[in-house]
């Protein structure tokens, strides 16, 4: 392509080399301007079919080549294959299970859906993570999706946890070592829904039982009662067989009571005789009674008193029941309104309770304080609320970041764990409220597999079910450690309204694998009441598009709102409908930020209303940033291409500057590029109409030179290169897509272009090297079909997703799959299933590899052979948790070491003394180059990082 040729090259039909191999090319038809009026027959080239690709052969569902008849991989391919590498996923979703303080409360321990982290409570740090096998393969072929339902530390041994799956696997895990986690116990369950842990007194010693909820059909379950030996032989002691929706299972009292909640029903079990021979001889009185509304949290506070034969037996019991409708029920002294021991199982008849309401919505957790005179409680208003029980009298912790959805009291009372729905959990002082400890991951929007507490009552709205829509993400280039993604104000609020909503941006860092901030770059309603006065959550903007300049210090982004359809029916006038009512109202910015290097702050310098505006408001369908100037383009459904640059900002003819002096910016739009539509071209195909469903994306080429321009409607777009100097566009290929356009990205002298094929274009030899279909299973699915490209590794991480065998939707189960392609070859590097639905990926910053995010939450690094570095390492990998010492250190741990073995440890080469020994001095910035020259899971090897930073203070300086 001659991007530098006058208007005549618009006109040349150009026929590919005929010393290009077949099997590498695909014919594709040239633009026809009036002049080409006889260049029509030749179009038909462009349905030359492609021989296959062998390696791809290997791809199940996602991505084939359009030939199946390949033959597998040899020798070099399998090579290439084992050149790239993926690590362990890192992080997840923390679960809707209380978290759990140490004995001596320095560390917490948050149940994620793939593994346990535990972290200190000092400085936030994760200490271990435990890695749990909880998806599991039947046949080999078949994902069975399970998920945890339980994390209960250890009455026995503290330093054990006990965890178990819904299929029935129950893990007994050394959290401070992370031994047992390969082992667990199986035992017999059609589910298994929850299960409490209590320590009784089993044949003269103390034994930890296990009360597991079982569920036997949609509206019955039975709790049964395991040991240690009884989970080695699959034989538990069935306790209680109970006919109502199973829900939760809690214990007290050293297995004295066990409460067990049934939708509007509450059944308490009280154990009959405390010493035990066997596991059989454990059997329980149970009664029940009914709650006012469905149960969705309890707590139990108990107090015990002596015995006349020794030991103790319960004085009271209390009680507290959170509900579906925001009510908190509380049962104070419930033993003496249960019926006697003669009656056995039966209904208690009503009991009176006392009631609390604040919670407009479901009172997702309640806990009593240690010493009983305060209930804590929490639910989607963000608020943490404290009851004191004898007055009633309320104190509210506002403006949380999102949703309640679990608390904790410490073994000592003097602190509140809090886990939030957007994936962050806190440690607050109970004496000051003030935030000691806090840990964020990717708050991104995940389909667990557990339903929502308020699911259990009927809404006006219906909650989101499925992904339909990528992670907008970025990585920045200033910090390389650091993504930024467009995220909702948790779980509740980005599923609710039956439309997600992304008005936050989170700054994450990879390195530390810590959450940093989070920034609101579209409208929000933090404090205002966030449901309408119908109870339909007010719907909040989307982010749809985000990009830094080269430089990291300026971020555009693009988001969008339109009303609901719900709420158009006042204005619906003539024959419009609600959907063009809605589009009518759309509002689409486009906003440039300015990024703070010190604070990862985020100031709005410009917004652009309607920055691509035809008499109605049009959709920004791309955005790209330009690689060699803080300059950005953006492509809209008017066919029109946009450049944004910066300039300074004036007041009264002298240029404004900010507080600190510097010089103040805004952005404006130095040029507008109209594409050419199909009414100028001799083209057989249809002429789009306003209704005409259209799509584009753009690209820069890599020295800023050539923006590519791919806009039309769909299997009849066209790629344009417009000059960014002079803004005359130079060339226009045509027939490059099928289907709607995806995505285009220019690599060396390469467009790498996605639509329903991948179709990779060389520019100078002006063909087409190679092209890849790709399978779809739904209408939704293509908008999870994403492209990133790798300038270092000249490399594209094509992913595709992975047809459901269940479902054709991508919903809970989905899969995807990703393909690594070098773009000089036509051999994937790498092909790789994985078990969750990829949502985002794109390339890492000064790597030659590429960052994934799935829809558990979960961060991959996809890198080659010699990059291969995990992405977070705990305290205990590196050695810094307390757990190991060596050398010096090892013995001065111990105390008692004698003087030989500490001048042996003090001991150094002797070395060669001259008069040109100096003392090295070390700039940091020399420091910093070597340890920040690439993200944490992208650092060359730990031996290369030593030899560099010795070489810096082993350097002698220059002599005069």
């Amino acid at each position: 392509m001659d991007v530098n040729g006058d208007t005549a090259s618009l006109k040349r039909k150009r026929e590919p080399k005929d010393d290009t191999p077949s099997s590498l090319k695909k014919h594709r038809r040239r633009s026809k301007l009036p002049e080409d009026s006889g260049a029509g027959e030749s179009a038909s080239a462009q349905d030359d079919q492609q021989p296959s690709n062998s390696a791809l052969q290997q791809i199940n569902g996602g991505l084939e080549p359009p030939d199946a008849s390949s033959q597998p991989p040899d020798g070099a391919a399998r090579e290439r294959l084992a050149s790239w590498k993926v690590s362990k996923p890192m992080g997840g979703r923390m679960l809707d299970i209380d978290p759990i303080f140490s004995s001596d409360e320095r560390y917490l321990i948050v149940t994620y859906n793939t593994s346990i982290q535990v972290y200190s409570t000092e400085d936030s740090l994760l200490v271990r993570r435990i890695a749990l096998p909880v998806t599991r393969t039947d046949d080999a072929t078949e994902l069975v999706a399970t998920h945890i339902v339980s994390a209960v530390l250890s009455k026995c041994d503290t330093d054990y946890l006990w965890v178990a799956c819904s299929d029935g696997r129950i893990w007994h895990i050394n959290w401070t070592s992370g031994a047992g986690a390969g082992n667990p116990f199986r035992i017999e369950a059609k589910k298994v829904l929850d299960v409490a842990v209590d320590v009784m007194e089993i044949g003269g010693q103390s034994d930890d039982v296990l009360l597991v909820l079982k569920r036997l059909t949609k509206s019955s379950a039975q709790i049964v009662a395991y040991n240690v030996k009884a989970l080695s032989t699959k034989s538990g002691k069935l306790l209680h067989t109970y006919d109502e929706s199973p829900q939760l299972l809690r214990s007290a009292a050293e297995g004295r009571l066990i409460v067990a909640a049934a939708k509007e029903t509450v059944h308490i079990g009280l154990l009959k005789v405390r010493k035990l021979s066997s596991l059989d001889d454990l059997a329980y009185r149970f009664h029940c009674f009914n709650v006012p509304d469905l149960v969705t949290s309890l707590d139990i506070r108990h107090t015990l008193r002596a015995a006349k034969k020794g030991g103790f037996d319960l004085q009271s019991v209390d009680l507290a029941v959170g509900c579906a409708r925001g009510a908190i029920y509380v049962y104070h002294d419930l033993l003496p309104k249960l019926p006697g021991e003669a009656c056995g199982p039966s209904r208690a008849g009503l009991i009176q309770p006392k009631k609390y309401h604040w919670h407009r919505r479901a009172a997702h957790a309640v806990k009593w304080s240690q010493d009983g005179n305060y209930l804590i409680s929490g639910g989607c208003e963000t608020v943490l609320v404290l009851w004191q029980v004898e007055t009633g009298r309320l104190d509210f912790l506002p403006h949380l970041s999102a949703a309640i959805e679990n608390i904790v009291v410490s073994p000592r009372g003097a602190s509140y764990a809090v886990h939030l729905d957007d994936n962050s959990t806190m440690i607050l002082s109970t004496a000051e409220m003030r935030p000691t400890m806090y840990v964020s991951g990717i708050q991104s929007l995940v389909l667990g597999d557990r339903p929502s507490k308020e699911s259990l009552v009927r809404r006006v709205w219906r909650p989101v079910e499925e992904i339909v829509a990528p992670l907008v993400a970025a990585a920045n280039p200033r910090n390389p450690s650091q993504m930024v993604l467009c995220v909702g104000n948790g779980q509740q609020a980005s599923l609710g309204g039956g439309s997600t909503s992304t008005p936050f941006l989170q700054v994450f860092d990879v390195a530390s694998f810590h959450g940093i901030t989070k920034h609101a770059i579209a409208r929000t309603n933090p404090t205002d009441a966030n449901v309408t006065s119908d109870g339909v959550p007010i719907v909040e903007p989307t982010v749809t598009k985000l990009s830094f300049s080269q430089d990291g210090k300026w971020l555009a982004s693009v988001d969008e709102w339109q009303p609901p359809e719900r709420d158009a029916d006042a204005l619906l006038t003539g024959s419009k409908t609600s959907a063009e009512v809605c589009r009518e109202r759309r509002e689409i910015y486009l906003k440039f930020w300015e990024v703070g290097a010190e604070d990862q702050s985020f100031q709005l310098v410009t917004r652009v209303n309607d920055a691509h505006h035809t008499g109605r408001t049009e959709t920004i369908l791309d955005l790209a940033s330009d690689p060699t100037s803080s300059r950005f383009a953006t492509i809209g459904n008017d066919g029109m291409v946009r450049f944004w640059s910066p300039r300074l900002r004036k007041r009264d003819g002298l240029a404004a500057t900010g507080p600190d002096g510097q010089p103040l910016r805004s952005w404006t739009c130095s040029r507008t590029v109209s594409l050419p539509t199909h009414e100028q071209q001799d083209d057989p195909v249809d002429i789009p109409t306003e209704n005409t469903a259209r799509s584009g994306a753009i690209t820069f080429s890599e020295d800023g030179s050539v923006l590519f321009a791919a806009f039309g409607p769909p299997s009849a777009a066209d790629v344009v290169a417009i000059d960014t100097e002079t803004g005359t566009i130079r060339d226009v290929v045509s027939g490059m897509f099928k289907g709607e356009i995806r995505a285009i990205r220019s690599l060396s002298s390469s467009l790498v272009m996605l639509s329903e094929d991948l179709v990779v274009y060389d520019i100078v030899s002006d063909e087409v090297l190679y092209n890849y279909s790709l399978k779809e299973t739904s209408e939704d699915a293509k908008h999870l079909t994403q492209l990133a490209v790798n300038y270092e590794s000249r490399s594209v991480a094509l992913v595709a997703p992975v047809p459901n065998l269940n479902q054709g939707k991508m919903k809970r189960g989905a899969r995807s799959e990703l393909v690594v392609l070098n773009i000089e070859e036509d051999e994937p590097q790498l092909v790789q299933t994985f078990s969750h639905l990829i949502t985002s990926v794109c390339a890492a910053p000064l790597s030659s590899g590429f960052i994934v995010v799935d829809s558990a939450a979960q961060i991959l690094s996809i890198t080659e052979g010699a990059e291969q570095a995990p992405l977070l390492q705990p305290l205990a990998d590196l050695g810094v948790d307390g757990s190991d010492a060596s050398g010096r250190e090892a013995l001065l741990l111990e105390g008692d070491a004698s003087d030989e073995e500490m001048e042996d440890a003090d001991q150094d080469v002797e070395m060669e003394h001259d008069d040109d020994t100096h003392a090295a001095v070390v700039a940091p910035q020399r420091l910093a180059e070597v340890f920040s020259a690439a993200p944490a899971f992208a650092m060359p090897p730990i031996e290369d990082i030593f030899y560099q930073v010795a070489g810096l203070f082993s350097t002698k300086p220059a002599k005069a």
